[in-house]
């Protein structure tokens, strides 16, 4: 959502910066942002020269954080952790002191799917917002003739979709990854998709229904 063909979703930022603090008194966000075009473009352009997973994993990561850097400072009249935040240690200090926090990615082999579940865990919290292109899951690749729309789905049905699309490769662009969908069903949280209208997120934020799949 953040990085797309064009650059910077800057119009995206803002209006989601606006949301948030018409919340910002009620909740305590951790927000991870992911790689978007910018990593896809960088890790498949690399693959002429590089063959190391773990390396093109590293590549990624670096744009994720660039990201979230580019994220936090428009957020910068709000109450935000004022570093990218790069391991879970500083994860626990950073939600102490701050209501606003944002990473990018932590490991290679990790996504940022299953690093903001693990940000659940490690926070306590019991619900994570997945905003991205789509605001469902699909029983199948959604391009695939009859695939169709999950609406609330148990942690066991996502982690089988999710199964069947996790190629575990850097660049890999699914709506919730292998490891993810595990993480949520250990930590007992519900998932929420929303896709980059604000007045569904408002809603899914609220607790109230919207238009997306809930995993729970």
């Amino acid at each position: 959502m953040v990085s797309r063909k064009t650059g910077v979703n800057v119009s995206y930022i803002r209006r989601l910066a606006k949301v948030l603090k018409k919340h910002e008194g009620r909740h305590r966000f951790i927000i991870t942002v992911g790689g978007g075009y910018a990593s896809r473009l960088y890790v498949n352009s690399s693959r002429q020269i590089l063959t190391n997973e773990a390396v093109l994993d590293e590549i990624a990561i670096a744009i994720t954080r660039i990201n979230a850097l580019i994220v936090k400072d428009l957020f910068s009249d709000m109450d935000v952790y004022p570093n990218v935040v790069t391991d879970l240690s500083e994860l626990r200090m950073a939600h102490k002191s701050n209501s606003i926090v944002f990473l990018g990615g932590l490991l290679p082999g990790i996504s940022t799917d299953a690093v903001s579940t693990l940000t659940c865990e490690v926070a306590g919290s019991k619900v994570l917002i997945n905003i991205s292109e789509d605001a469902y899951i699909y029983d199948r690749p959604p391009s695939d003739k009859g695939a169709k729309k999950l609406e609330t789905v148990s942690h066991d049905r996502m982690i089988e979709v999710a199964a069947i699309r996790d190629s575990r490769v850097a660049g890999s662009n699914f709506v919730f990854d292998l490891v993810a969908a595990k993480l949520a069903k250990r930590g007992n949280i519900e998932v929420r998709f929303v896709n980059d209208n604000m007045e569904q997120l408002e809603l899914a934020l609220s607790g109230k229904k919207y238009k997306g799949t809930v995993v729970r």
